[in-house]
């Protein structure tokens, strides 16, 4: 009978949290749909490419809902099996609230688990391509910053053509770069000059380049399959400037977004920001809130099944129902805070990663005891 309880209650909670993911997913895709429509004035894009679009942004959204979605699920199973009176037979039967609650915690964490580890990289796949593709269709800016085993690149435009930027390292605002190596092409994309300087620091519009050395290129006359480099004139000098576009904003925005990255991807994507010389804050709160699913589902169990547990005859499961409605916005309001002071690096990261889902657990498990043996 134990085992039989355990799968019943399991089961009935599996199909809640799965019924509630599909209403989550659908909901949003219905959102984007608006918002693309809204976005697709120059009718670029088909209704079947922005119904497309819109599925493959819809993942990464369901990821930040998933807290909320398994508070509901847990709020409405424990709500049934209260109307129905099952859990009033297995409490007089002798069976706790905690054994009752148990099945939901470890289906709880298991999808913790589930979500970080296969559906999150499915998630960060789809939200690369949804940016590629609102990129082409809108005429986004596609990133212009690459972070590599090498060291990192930049890219920008002009009137004359593209600038191609790489460095060693860079400082954490991004203002200043060490070992730069800058190739320029013309409106044709051919190389035409070639710079190495120590330092280049981003001012006004300009990089301001030190320790230069400048090699300008001469291609031959024919054909492009034809020309070559035929000369090189090699000049040093102790300080010149570039133009650009590119702001320090500009620039932090091109990196890419931790959505877009598989979490078995980030602690790689980590290392080489830091080794860089980048801020990886905000990347590394994002894997540690990964890693924390399963902390912070087994807390929406715990608060659901606090606030729905009340027998029906009791009355007053409109006021139970918002007060769990408004403990759930309450953690996500906790956690938007503590990611930005993690991210920003007012606190460490690791006190703002696991200090939200730990203190949900906390405060879960004192109502828990209140509400059933107090």
């Amino acid at each position: 009978m134990r085992w039989t309880l355990w799968f019943y209650i399991a089961r009935r909670f599996l199909w809640t949290v799965g019924a509630a993911f599909l209403a989550v997913l659908m909901l949003v895709v219905i959102v984007d749909m608006v918002e693309l429509l809204r976005s697709n004035k120059d009718g670029r894009a088909g209704f079947l490419d922005l119904l497309g679009m819109a599925f493959l942004h819809a993942p990464s959204i369901t990821i930040a809902a998933a807290p909320f979605t398994v508070l509901l699920a847990a709020m409405v199973s424990f709500a049934v099996l209260a109307r129905r009176s099952e859990l009033v037979v297995t409490r007089a039967a002798g069976v706790s609230v905690w054994r009752l609650i148990m099945p939901a915690l470890v289906v709880a964490a298991l999808l913790g688990v589930f979500s970080f580890a296969v559906y999150n990289p499915i998630a960060s796949a789809f939200a690369a391509r949804f940016e590629t593709l609102e990129s082409r269709y809108f005429e986004r800016p596609s990133s212009r910053l690459a972070v590599a085993s090498g060291g990192l690149w930049l890219r920008q435009g002009g009137v004359k053509g593209q600038t191609v930027i790489r460095a060693t390292r860079a400082s954490a605002s991004i203002e200043r770069l060490w070992d730069v190596s800058v190739f320029q092409f013309d409106a044709e994309d051919r190389l035409y000059r070639r710079l190495d300087a120590r330092t280049a620091v981003l001012g006004d519009r300009a990089w301001r380049l030190g320790g230069v050395t400048r090699w300008d290129l001469l291609t031959g006359a024919g054909t492009d399959a034809e020309k070559a480099i035929v000369e090189t004139r090699s000049v040093s000098m102790e300080e010149t400037t570039i133009d650009t576009d590119l702001t320090v904003e500009h620039i932090q925005d091109s990196f890419a977004a931790p959505q877009t990255i598989s979490f078995w991807k980030l602690p790689g994507f980590i290392a080489l920001l830091e080794e860089s010389g980048f801020a990886s804050n905000r990347h590394r709160m994002h894997w540690f809130g990964l890693i924390s699913a399963p902390v912070v589902f087994m807390a929406m169990v715990l608060i659901g099944a606090a606030f729905s547990m009340r027998h029906a005859r009791f009355g007053g499961l409109g006021f139970m129902a918002l007060g769990c409605v408004i403990s759930g916005f309450g953690f996500f309001f906790l956690s938007d805070i503590s990611s930005a002071l993690g991210a920003s690096g007012a606190v460490p990261v690791l006190l703002a990663a696991w200090a939200p889902p730990f203190s949900a657990v906390l405060f879960s498990l004192g109502l828990l005891l209140h509400l059933e043996d107090g």
